[in-house]
């Protein structure tokens, strides 16, 4: 089991049910099918997806797609990498790094893309400052 992931469940009344709730929340937005957190290793930290999503292909499909596009886009100099979206007839994949991995929106045909993008983004914003470091405690004089 990943050091992650046991954080995670060890952690349940703080920052693991926090990224929980920030991947529900993204999976309630209007046009959004599902949600899935994913450590850059492939593994699923937090998922709310519909029954039938095979989630370990989609959580490899997306740690290889994020790696990818962190490495690509840093060879072209062209900072760090933080969305991408993958069309296909039936559906988008939406796809943001975070601090502890990727966060993938499983999105309708139709869906508001705008919408599903700016949600993302407050996903992982939400998520980043749940795991941001510590702040150093201020000492008194």
């Amino acid at each position: 089991m990943s050091k992650l992931r046991l954080g995670l469940e060890m952690d349940g009344s703080s920052r693991g049910r926090q990224v929980r709730d920030v991947v529900q929340a993204l999976a309630r937005v209007a046009g959004v099918r599902g949600a899935v957190l994913v450590a850059a290793d492939g593994f699923v930290i937090a998922a709310e997806a519909p029954a039938g999503v095979a989630l370990e292909p989609l959580a490899a499909l997306a740690a290889t797609l994020g790696r990818d596009l962190e490495v690509g886009a840093s060879r072209l100099g062209r900072g760090t990498f933080q969305t991408a979206m993958f069309a296909a007839d039936d559906g988008t994949l939406c796809l943001a790094a975070s601090r502890i991995g990727f966060v993938v929106a499983l999105a309708e045909a139709q869906g508001n893309v705008q919408a599903i993008r700016a949600a993302l983004e407050e996903t992982v914003t939400a998520i980043d400052a749940s795991w941001a470091p510590a702040e150093p405690a201020a000492t008194a004089s």
